[in-house]
């Protein structure tokens, strides 16, 4: 690990415990996410909302009216704390692409510790390209081996969700009603913002805006990669859709994302 990552790292922990203990005062507006569930694209949008900075990547810990992005575990005393929801079969399908740029061939090595570590679980002359191949294994290693949380995705939803006073958001729903979506985030954190204010927010930080894209156009090599909702339909076999629903499909149920096991069955 690299010495910025490892400030980066020791300035996320201070900054959660200044949340903890002066967060409600400040105030300070938390973001939790399990990694790749859209909580960068959040967190700007409810800055720009409330007028407050949401501080990136940094080195310092953030003691100030802010929005503050993190994968943390639950604590009571985080006060004014959102959390995100997204599918985790979509999750799964943006982490491995995440850790498979496109240039990446069998015959072209790529020096980004990520591909070793995906080569080393799924074979050296692997084609990391052909994700319905390995995507089974991959969700299998993925959850007993979370990425940027010391929890798999079920683990930390379970932390989580159905606690008093924390504001839940979806993914999805943000995809299909943003600015209805935000506004009663906002409303939930207590604040009655001018819809004008909430719309330009959206516009701003829209998938078009950032990244010259619409959604549904994929760019792998951007951490942007594709913005849909429902794309791991794309990639998941039978086989991914079992190993999935053996480790996370109580909770698939118990968030609402299915009614019933049967989903898998739509997998053949």
């Amino acid at each position: 690990m690299s010495a910025t990552m490892m400030m980066q790292r020791v300035s996320n922990l201070a900054t959660r415990q200044i949340a903890i203990r002066y967060g409600k005062s400040i105030p300070m507006y938390p973001l939790v996410e399990y990694p790749k569930s859209g909580g960068t694209w959040l967190c700007r949008m409810l800055a720009d909302c409330l007028r407050v900075p949401f501080v990136q990547y940094s080195r310092l810990p953030v003691a100030m009216p802010s929005v503050v992005h993190g994968h943390w575990s639950y604590h009571p005393k985080l006060s004014n704390t959102t959390y995100l929801l997204r599918d985790g079969r979509d999750v799964v399908v943006s982490f491995y692409f995440h850790s498979t740029p496109p240039s990446v061939t069998p015959n072209n090595a790529h020096p980004n510790r990520s591909i070793d570590r995906m080569k080393n679980l799924l074979g050296a002359d692997a084609d990391l390209s052909d994700i319905s191949t390995h995507l089974s294994k991959y969700i299998e290693h993925l959850f007993a081996n979370p990425l940027g949380s010391k929890e798999n995705w079920t683990e930390h939803i379970n932390g989580w969700f159905e606690r008093p006073g924390v504001q839940y958001i979806r993914y999805e729903d943000l995809r299909s009603d943003c600015v209805g979506a935000m506004t009663r985030l906002l409303q939930g954190l207590g604040h009655e913002i001018e819809p004008e204010r909430v719309e330009r927010a959206v516009e701003n930080f829209s998938m078009e805006r950032m990244t010259g894209r619409r959604p549904g156009q994929e760019d792998s090599n951007s951490f942007i990669r594709k913005g849909v909702v429902g794309d791991w339909k794309n990639h998941f076999t039978r086989e991914a859709a079992e190993t999935f629903d053996r480790l996370a499909g109580d909770m698939l149920i118990r968030l609402g994302y299915e009614q019933d096991r049967d989903w898998v069955k739509s997998c053949d």
